[in-house]
């Protein structure tokens, strides 16, 4: 260095090259005990990729061996500072702004904070402050130039989705990002304490991030400077909850430098949904134990009901303790503030915190915490947690699935965990870290609409104390019939006050293939439509179409066809202007069939058949032998031939009230008393069969189909009901099962299980096969799925959309 105490010249740092010394700028020199430097940020400096801003010269702070000096500027706008000689020639400097004390603590070369937890666009505009560091090189000369010490992954994607996080993980455990010193000999940041990964929040205040199919959009991770031969992983979720995993098998990173990886963000075919709790950041790490570190906003200890006006959005340098949740209650404490309703239009914690996690259409978080990376559900006093997602949109049609996920219990465990396949889908298998285990009466069955499977305690290791490292465990369920309707559900078996928590994290589900149809199939679907499909009669049946296209059945028979009422009321419709059902072949030609029946149609509740194949009726029946004993909806026998194979297809619908066919209102409650609506069902169903099945007419025809809305219920269910066994709402289906050969298909493929048909916990539509028919069933199901999942009609409040009953769905095999 060349230092001259006489010469008041002041180099120009865009001025020609020295000749002599052969530097591009001439070297520094000290004029009255001063050097003037010249102020630069690095060309290429990351926090410029990242979108940060042009730099404020005149509202920075420059320290220069540990003295601050003010900024100037010469008479060409030049941005200097004067700096104290020093007598080593060595010369370091930090670049700040009045804000930058936030980021460190004593001083800029202690204690810097690198964020784990940072956001899209926020954390790049908060580098403004950010500290920037220098030294004096002889290349440079009188030109300080200031350039990150911290890394960057620039992450460049392209794709569809709606990017809702990016999370980068050291393979290796050691931290990734947290706090960190500067040493000028090195010149980056050297981590001293923190956490294995760093997540970019993509959720953007719930927009979430858009990607373009054709221009790469990058995604900006700070990350400590160094050697990771481990490997990084990089994980990226979507606002979907799908994601992809990329990894880096060995990584350097360089202080100043963006690692460049570009992808197209495409997750695996077969993944239906995904949830890592990635953008849950704030709390403790009580899986890790007493030595673990952990972060938040504050310091404060977290109870269930505090801290619930974080900005989901702040950062998060406090310490806190490995037993410190990040978060109150999601929801409220109180079950009917939620019931009903979603994370998103329920929640305890602030707006800016559901959105930032991307859990406004999860069903239910009650009684849940965040942790670091996981979710804690019951933990937090004496009743148990729910968790519940949304439904499983991303599966298209009838699907076997694979649901896995990790949990650990509490310490302290008073419960079991129950898992749980809400509205639809039937647990077939499952197993522990593993290990196949028997579903049992004891820890597996079905009711109503939900399968459940109880991960009792000898399959797992329970943590010895609060404070221990405890252990996870990976618990893998089959899923048959799985739609688009279905969603999880975990939580403490026991309802009583008790130790019912647990924590869970990585939930997967995967598609293994569409249910089994058949190699020369026939689908049949049976659904009553509740008046003639009314939901949807205003949107031109538009939903309805698209549903059954969906499912693509050969049969269709459909209960309550005919249009009753007027658009979006229940006022009746005039006559002359019902669609239905004289508009069946209209309506059934738009998903596909050619053939169309009613059957025995005597008031506002007929049942039509429609078909690809030809349709023969055989016998409507709308009266019986006895004057004044109607059929009170109808029946009928249609004959469908498929493929060579004759199939006789009863359909009914029965008397629906409690009180007796023609009772007068003066007399109803006491016909009610009397049994009276459950024996004329029993009467109607005596005719029909001794009509059909039993009709010696028909003796020679084999293949028998029965369905429709029986409005009773079967000895099947009563393990479920607990009627006394001579209860009259028995009568029905104890003379179909003692005086017919037919099968209760829904009964027979699900013994021990109670699957509703109904809105309500009731089974009152029945499909039943002949033996000849029910060998040859391949699949089925009572069919819930997103569209006929019940809910409530904003417009007639005892109506439902689109029908108060489920749909009945079996796949046959014809091939002989």
């Amino acid at each position: 260095m060349a230092c001259s105490s006489g010469d008041k010249h002041v180099d120009d740092p865009d001025g020609p090259d020295n000749p002599g010394g052969g530097d591009e700028y001439e070297d520094i020199q000290v004029v009255n005990g001063k050097v003037r430097f010249y102020l630069r940020e690095a060309e290429n400096s990351v926090r410029k990729a990242m979108g940060t801003g042009e730099r404020a010269w005149s509202k920075s702070l420059v320290s220069v061996n540990g003295k601050s000096y003010a900024v100037e500027s010469d008479e060409n706008g030049r941005y200097y500072v004067e700096a104290s000689a020093s007598s080593s020639g060595t010369y370091n400097a930090i670049l700040t702004n009045s804000g930058s004390s936030g980021w460190y603590g004593s001083s800029a070369y202690a204690d810097v904070k690198l964020p784990y937890s940072q956001f899209w666009a926020a954390t790049a505009a908060s580098l403004q402050s950010y500290p920037m560091y220098g030294s004096y090189t002889k290349e440079n000369g009188n030109k300080l130039v200031f350039d990150d010490a911290f890394a960057v992954l620039d992450l460049a994607l392209t794709g569809s989705a709606k990017i809702a996080s990016v999370k980068v993980e050291n393979l290796a455990e050691s931290p990734l990002a947290g706090y960190a010193n500067f040493l000028p000999s090195r010149g980056y940041l050297s981590i001293t304490g923190g956490v294995g990964f760093a997540v970019l929040n993509c959720t953007d205040n719930g927009k979430c991030v858009s990607l373009e199919s054709g221009t790469p959009k990058h995604f900006y991770v700070m990350l400590a400077p160094g050697d990771y031969p481990s490997g990084l992983k990089i994980t990226i979720s979507d606002s979907e909850h799908r994601a992809m995993e990329h990894t880096l098998t060995t990584a350097q990173l360089t202080a100043g430098k963006a690692t460049s990886v570009t992808l197209k963000y495409a997750p695996d075919a077969d993944l239906v949904f995904y949830e890592s709790f990635d953008n849950f950041v704030w709390g403790g790490n009580i899986m890790g134990g007493q030595e673990s570190t952990g972060y938040a906003p504050t310091a404060e200890a977290v109870t269930p009901g505090t801290g619930t006006g974080r900005d989901g959005y702040a950062n998060s340098f406090e310490k806190v303790a490995y037993n410190n949740p990040g978060s109150a209650f999601i929801q409220s404490n109180t079950w009917d503030e939620i019931s009903g309703k979603t994370v998103g239009t329920s929640h305890l914690m602030s707006d800016s915190y559901v959105a930032s996690r991307n859990i406004a259409d999860y069903t239910y978080m009650f009684r849940c915490q965040e942790y670091q990376g996981y979710l804690a559900c019951g933990t937090g006093n004496t009743g148990r947690g729910i968790f519940q997602t949304a439904a499983l949109k991303s599966i298209d049609g009838i699907r076997s699935v694979k649901v896995s996920f990790d949990f650990c219990y509490q310490y302290g465990s008073t419960d079991l965990l129950l898992f749980q396949v809400v509205n639809g889908g039937m647990i077939a298998s499952a197993s522990v870290d593993g290990k196949s285990i028997a579903l049992t009466a004891d820890n597996s069955g079905y009711t109503s609409a939900s399968g459940r499977y109880i991960v009792e305690k000898s399959h797992v290791t329970l943590p010895s104390s609060e404070a221990a490292v405890k252990k996870w465990h990976n618990v893998e369920v089959v899923v048959n019939n799985a739609t688009d309707g279905t969603m999880l559900y975990w939580a403490g078996n026991d309802v009583s006050s008790g130790v019912h928590g647990f924590y869970v994290d990585n939930i997967e589900v995967r598609a293994l293939g569409e249910m089994g149809r058949g190699s020369d199939n026939l689908r049949v679907l049976y659904w009553n439509i509740q008046n003639g499909m009314w939901s949807d009669q205003a949107n031109n049946y538009n939903n309805f179409v698209a549903w059954v296209k969906k499912y693509d059945p050969d049969i269709c028979v459909w209960c309550e066809s005919a249009t009753i009422y007027k658009d979006n009321t229940n006022s009746a419709q005039a006559s002359s202007a019902r669609f239905l059902p004289d508009g069946w072949a209209a309506l059934a030609a738009r998903y596909g069939h050619a053939y169309t029946a009613v059957g025995g149609w005597r008031d506002n509740y007929p049942q039509t058949i429609t078909s690809k194949y030809p349709i023969e009726t055989l016998l409507k029946i709308t009266d019986s032998d006895q004057a004044g004993k109607p059929v009170s909806h109808g029946a009928a026998i249609q004959r469908v031939t498929v493929k060579g194979r004759t199939i006789n297809i009863v359909t009914l619908h029965t008397w629906p009230q409690a009180y007796g066919f023609g009772v007068g209102s003066a007399d109803q409650a006491a016909s009610a008393a009397n049994k009276e609506g459950d024996k004329y069902r029993e009467f109607e169903i005596k005719y029909i069969c001794a009509q059909t099945v039993n009709n010696p007419a028909y003796a020679s025809c084999q293949d028998w189909l029965m369905m429709g809305d029986f409005n009773s219920r079967s000895r099947a269910d009563n393990w479920y009901y607990g009627y006394p066994e001579n209860d009259t709402r028995l009568l029905v289906h104890n003379h179909i099962l003692d005086h017919t050969d037919l099968k209760d298909i829904i009964a027979e493929r699900y013994p021990g299980s109670f699957i509703s048909s109904t809105y309500g916990n009731a089974r009152i539509d029945y499909m039943y096969a002949s033996p000849s028919m029910y060998a040859r069933i391949v699949n089925a199901l009572t069919v819930m799925d997103k569209w006929t999942t019940a809910t409530q009609s904003p417009y007639v409040s005892n109506f439902y959309d689109p029908s108060d009953h489920r749909p009945i769905l079996a796949d046959f095999e014809l091939k002989q």
